[in-house]
């Protein structure tokens, strides 16, 4: 009699799992996460899910894959795809974690999800799957070139002396202690027997420092457009380290940003950069002459270009002509045997 009975309840189990396994994936959700939006060229990035049964049944058999953005190599393994296996009782939750890097500069659109249920003795299974509605931004490497680095530096070193040499007396922000360099007229004789020992003002810059990062995008090889993009974030970097506003101006795809500093900006400028396919829209020449248009007093421009042609050179002439300052022009010259 009680071997019947387990046997009808074997029968039964049996049954009910074939009648309601093909809707257990109805009533699955999986809720994902992205640490960041933009990262960088190799950078970690954190991934997040937790897979919820909002059924009253478990969900016996459950065979779980997640594919993070193609391209992407998960922590540990050789490909970009992560396998779950797992029992889901009623109204309970899945959480899990890895990490992923992702190699190079560019866009690296959506995953995927593919959900396998079945019978608790595996003779039917069903399949659901899903686009992971997330993209993630790379941005260009920092530049390494010595050349290039060298060439930035000296010309930053400029900025910083025309910024700081001459001062505004009218505004003073300040007061520091003397040093027996300052002449005497800045010594405030009323702070000083405030405070005891002899001050000096500390004025304002007379020099509104601000800058324009030109990138040439008319010609040039996949690989010198690459490095291009690397020495534009080095650029960038470093005015934002000085905190001297710069316009960004290209001739392609890379787009354009109105004079600015800050996280916000620096980020937005990294995403066009990162989703740049590399495309030239129209001439240097045509770049040149916004330039000239929308010219500022006390603007710094670093022009930044793959090798240029003699025509392209010719447009800079114009340029050097109306600024107040030697132009700073970056070449991105590529090693043809490293390139290959």
């Amino acid at each position: 009699m009680i071997t019947l009975i387990m046997i009808g309840m074997a029968v039964l189990i049996m049954v009910l799992q074939f009648a309601v396994a093909p809707k257990a994936s109805r009533h699955l959700m999986l809720h994902y996460n992205f640490d960041t939006q933009l990262a960088e060229p190799g950078e970690k990035i954190a991934f997040s899910g937790r897979l919820d049964n909002n059924w009253f049944l478990p969900v016996i058999y459950l065979n779980f894959y997640e594919y993070m953005p193609k391209g992407a190599v998960i922590s540990g393994k050789e490909d970009n795809r992560e396998n779950h296996r797992l029992f889901l009782l009623p109204f309970r939750s899945y959480q899990h974690a890895l990490l992923f890097t992702l190699p190079k500069r560019g866009v690296y659109r959506r995953g995927k999800y593919y959900l396998e249920t079945g019978d608790f003795l595996g003779f039917k299974s069903w399949v659901s799957s899903e686009d992971m509605d997330a993209n993630i931004t790379v941005m260009p490497k920092l530049c390494t070139d010595e050349e290039i680095l060298k060439v930035l530096g000296g010309y930053m070193g400029d900025i910083s002396v025309r910024r700081f040499i001459m001062e505004d007396p009218v505004l003073t922000l300040g007061y520091r202690e003397y040093t027996g360099r300052e002449p005497m007229k800045k010594i405030s004789w009323k702070y000083s027997a405030k405070v005891g020992r002899l001050m000096v003002k500390n004025s304002d810059y007379t020099v509104d420092a601000n800058a324009a990062v030109v990138l040439n995008m008319a010609s040039g090889s996949e690989e010198e457009k690459e490095k291009s993009f690397e020495i534009v974030r080095t650029v960038c970097e470093q005015l934002e380290q000085e905190r001297i506003p710069y316009q960004f101006l290209s001739n392609g795809d890379a787009g354009n940003l109105e004079e600015g500093f800050g996280k916000k900006h620096i980020d937005q400028l990294m995403m066009n950069l990162g989703r740049s396919r590399l495309q030239g829209y129209f001439t240097f020449d045509s770049l040149i002459e916004r330039c000239i248009r929308e010219r500022k007093k006390s603007r710094s421009y670093f022009i930044i270009s793959a090798p240029m042609t003699d025509e392209e050179r010719e447009a800079l002439i114009l340029l050097e002509r109306y600024s107040e300052y030697e132009l700073c022009v970056l070449e991105a010259e590529v090693d043809r045997d490293d390139a290959d």
